[in-house]
């Protein structure tokens, strides 16, 4: 008897799921508001979302990271979207990786990314913005740092040495602090009175990431640093994206993928705290 009751629990969780996909399905279909809503009639039985699931709208079809790692040419969009068509792909990230001939962010990239939003618009495909130059997004693709040197020669990080004996080097350390019991004491600004004493001493020292060919030969940026993201968006967007497809947003360029924008990246290792002016 208790098995019974176990399977047709089962059996319920399992209707009860389906019915729960089915109109959130329909749901998604029947709320559209973009260009494809005059294609989709409301959905009224099982039936009709069937004849959907044959010949879907773009908006409901894969949409794969397309890699820009080569010298982007009008051939090769051409002959890449058409196949992504053929392949019943919806649109494309399109996606900036190492290999990049094409210069990132420059006059020609954007003619090249607008000649993909309007070969998208002749297709029936959508188009999606990846803002940086691989990842993670904030540095664009070395423009930031290039532009605005207080991005990442502030030092953004903050190492820690543990002293028994106090004996600072001839490092500038931006922080000494003294355990005194259950608390501590800041003694940076008269840390000379302490030299030779014993006690627990935390020593933090300003560290600094190494420059990288992945962050266009510079390092990544302090994203709290005060202006960062304003200069990020103004490089990306307001001079680039905007300037050329700002009528194209909404319809067929249909938003920005931000990948992974962190802390830790600026800093200069593992052991390492995240700090900021």
């Amino acid at each position: 008897m208790k098995r019974n009751h176990l399977v047709n629990l089962s059996l319920l969780i399992n209707i009860g799921t389906s019915a729960l996909i089915f109109l959130t399905i329909i749901g998604m279909l029947t709320n559209c508001q973009d260009s494809y809503t005059e294609k989709i009639s409301p959905i009224r039985n099982f039936s009709q979302l069937q004849e959907l699931f044959s010949d879907p709208p773009s908006d409901y079809r894969s949409v794969p990271l397309w890699d820009w790692n080569d010298r982007i040419t009008r051939e090769g969009i051409d002959f890449h979207l058409q196949e992504f068509k053929k392949a019943g792909i919806g649109g494309v990230f399109v996606h900036p990786r190492p290999g990049l001939i094409t210069e990132y962010l420059s006059q020609e990239w954007f003619e090249l990314f607008d000649y993909t939003v309007q070969k998208g618009k002749e297709l029936g495909m959508n188009v999606w913005i990846y803002d940086e130059n691989s990842y993670p997004s904030g540095f664009a693709g070395g423009h930031v740092p290039a532009d605005m040197p207080e991005s990442w020669n502030q030092g953004s990080g903050l190492s820690l040495e543990l002293q028994e004996i106090f004996q600072p080097d001839t490092m500038q350390y931006e922080v000494i602090l003294k355990t005194s019991g259950d608390d501590f004491t800041d003694i940076t600004t008269n840390y000379e009175e302490e030299i030779g004493k014993e006690g627990i001493y935390y020593l933090f020292g300003k560290t600094y990431p190494p420059t990288s060919y992945w962050y266009g030969g510079y390092t990544y940026v302090d994203l709290l640093q005060k202006g960062v993201t304003e200069k990020f968006l103004d490089v990306t967007m307001t001079r680039g994206y905007e300037k050329y497809n700002a009528s194209d947003f909404g319809s067929t360029l249909k938003g920005i993928f931000t990948d992974e924008p962190n802390l830790e990246a600026a800093c200069a290792s593992i052991g390492s705290f995240s700090r900021t002016n």
